[in-house]
């Protein structure tokens, strides 16, 4: 039987600011109605009933995971966890093992999870091609041919007159790394070199025999794992590596199926440029804004405020309420290079928005000084946040709507809308949600440390 295996466990720094450590792109509504993780399920959802979907993705993100596949009915044990990211050879071998347990001759769909497809029947076409070389035994990746001679992909070069009319697929020669500019126009020139989509199709079994022949290391540790209870055992161990340096690189068995639809990798801003309808003088304007004779910018904006532009030309402009991105376009793949500064200067933007989600519901912080931070808390409903306390801040909390159930230092009562209850510092307290509509309520934290980590849990 079709097996998909989702990779969503990246970070997409290339979407900063709007994609943060926390909220990764692939968990964003960037086109349609859906996030572009949910539109990889409806696509594998045409060829696979849900209990055959797999998804692979980080410990850290499994609530908003687990919001977003709940109309999907795809089983829990599904999901598989990786307690920290290896890239994406032990995350696909990972499901591999689990998968070949319940089926021995399963054959793997491996997608990512930020792809853009327009075309449903012909990408359903190719998958099925791919899916009858994958039963001959044969690694398959779907090439898409290059549109334009661009740096952000890596590429795959076929061998010449490789092609078998009757499976449509090709040989390939070989794997490369995203070129620089000189390199990708000969390779655009060149009819033998096709963008690497990062999407593969293969038997289990055969996946594992090329694991165990070329990453002998990592085969043997994912062999110890018989179920996801074993997994936080084995992965602390095991090494970073691709897929594409640590097998793709290497086989002798790897084929290329030609994507016969239109594809997208949304790996930067700027590839939003080839799938969202432009007005006519070029621009792609999704914000509040004023322009007066700018060509060919783009403007997205997840705040509330208005963007003004004059006469620019070939920019990106990207607005969050804590942190705004302006990019000549053509730069568009150094904005990880930002991400990376914003790490290094231990700066909470690359981490996480104003808005933290939460399992409960989500927080924004509002205002923060010198002794006091205010925030507005919206809790979902039926849900709570877990017995606390605090060593060095005591928390004033007002109903803005709903009705809360506080447990507090004078016992358990009842706050409505418009009531107020203050919680001293070092007093065991927890908040709840008994309504079946959301809780809102304002909180003013005062102490001389304000942080996340002056958090005693007692309970869940």
């Amino acid at each position: 039987m079709n097996y998909g295996v989702i990779l969503a466990g990246g970070i997409g720094s290339r979407f900063w600011p709007f994609s943060r450590e926390l909220e990764p792109k692939q968990f964003l509504r960037v086109i349609g109605k859906g996030s572009l993780f949910q539109s990889t399920i409806i696509r594998l959802k045409q060829l696979m009933p849900a209990r055959n979907i797999y998804i692979v993705t980080n410990q850290a993100y499994l609530t908003e995971l687990l919001k977003q596949v709940k109309q999907f009915s795809i089983p829990r044990e599904n999901i598989v966890l990786e307690p920290e990211g290896k890239n994406t050879a032990p995350a696909i071998a990972l499901c591999a093992r689990l998968i070949q347990q319940r089926d021995k001759d399963a054959v793997l769909i491996v997608l990512p999870s930020d792809h853009y497809i327009k075309d449903i029947n012909k990408f359903n076409f190719a998958l099925r091609q791919a899916v009858a070389c994958a039963k001959d035994g044969f690694l398959v990746t779907l090439g898409v041919k290059p549109k334009s001679p661009s740096t952000g992909y890596g590429y795959i070069k076929v061998k010449p007159k490789s092609k078998r009319l009757r499976a449509k697929y090709y040989t390939v020669e070989k794997f490369l790394e995203k070129p620089d500019l000189a390199k990708a126009s000969r390779y655009f020139k060149d009819k033998s070199f096709y963008w690497n989509s990062g999407m593969f199709i293969w038997k289990a079994a055969v996946f594992m025999d090329e694991v165990k022949l070329y990453l002998p290391r990592l085969y043997k540790q994912i062999m110890a794992i018989k179920d996801t209870r074993d997994i936080i055992k084995v992965w602390h161990r095991i090494s970073p590596v691709s897929v594409d340096y640590g097998i793709m690189e290497h086989s002798r068995k790897i084929v290329l199926v030609p994507a016969g639809f239109d594809w997208t990798d949304l790996g930067s801003w700027d590839a939003l440029n080839e799938v969202l309808a432009k007005d006519a003088k070029g621009n792609i304007i999704q914000a509040d804004s004023i322009d007066l004779g700018s060509r060919a910018i783009c403007i997205f904006s997840r705040g509330n405020r208005l963007i003004t532009t004059i006469g620019l030309r070939d920019l990106i402009i990207a607005d969050t309420p804590d942190a705004l991105l302006i990019c000549d376009r053509n730069r568009a793949q150094e904005v990880k290079k930002v991400v990376d500064q914003l790490k290094l200067s231990k700066r909470k933007e690359h981490f996480a928005h104003l808005m933290e989600k939460r399992h409960w519901g989500h927080y924004t912080v509002l205002k923060q000084a010198n002794g006091f931070k205010i925030k507005i808390i919206e809790i979902e409903p039926k849900k709570s946040l877990s017995l606390q306390r605090h060593k060095k801040r005591a928390e004033h909390w007002v109903v803005v709507s709903g009705t809360a159930k506080v447990i507090g230092p004078s016992g358990t009562k009842l706050v409505k809308n418009n009531q107020s209850v203050y919680i001293p510092r070092g007093a065991k307290h927890r908040l709840e949600n008994p309504k079946n509509y959301p809780l809102k309520i304002v909180e003013v934290q005062t102490g001389s440390y304000l942080e996340e980590d002056d958090i005693e849990r007692l309970e869940g």
